[in-house]
């Protein structure tokens, strides 16, 4: 689910509510390079904010599914795809500001 560039809409979700429960998260980086991701985000932001990563979550997991190898096996873990969905909502959510 590419976004069009000149819509308001970020996988689905409108930015603005996007932007609001972006306000509620925080980072803390680790001594080994790591970030943890931090939020709590309140119960009328919380649903188009997870809506969205699971948007962006699917989108990287058909992505994924083309790298599949019976040598390399999936490419990332859940774990692994799920963050990267959240910095690619993230990016896309402040890409024109």
């Amino acid at each position: 689910m590419a976004d069009d560039t000149d819509s308001d809409l970020i996988a689905g979700e409108r930015r603005d509510d996007l932007l609001r429960a972006l306000s509620y998260v925080a980072t803390e980086s680790l001594d080994d390079g790591s970030y943890i991701v931090n939020g709590d985000l309140p119960p009328e932001v919380a649903p188009p904010f997870i809506r969205a990563i699971m948007r962006v979550e699917a989108e990287l997991l058909i992505n994924d599914a083309e790298l599949v190898t019976v040598d390399d096996g999936e490419p990332r873990s859940p774990e692994e795809r799920r963050a990267d969905a959240f910095l690619a909502l993230a990016l896309r959510v402040t890409d024109r500001m």
